[in-house]
């Protein structure tokens, strides 16, 4: 596995439904592993943050 950057907490975390789902589907004792192993692709999936983005460049044109 490549090094983990985190840049954002998820729009959309892991709830307790899905949770629950991921124990129906496995009914296995590694679902916390299973889930600590989602919840951290969930954080990967997250733009970096776009610091030097000029968030008014759209209206250049109108100016």
């Amino acid at each position: 596995m490549s090094p983990l950057t985190f840049h954002a907490e998820p729009l959309a975390p892991l709830r307790q439904r899905d949770e629950q789902a991921l124990e129906d589907v496995f009914e296995d004792t590694q679902v916390e592993d299973i889930i600590a192993d989602i919840c951290t692709r969930l954080k990967q999936l997250h733009p970096e943050p776009c610091w030097d983005d000029d968030p008014f460049n759209f209206l250049s044109g109108y100016l």
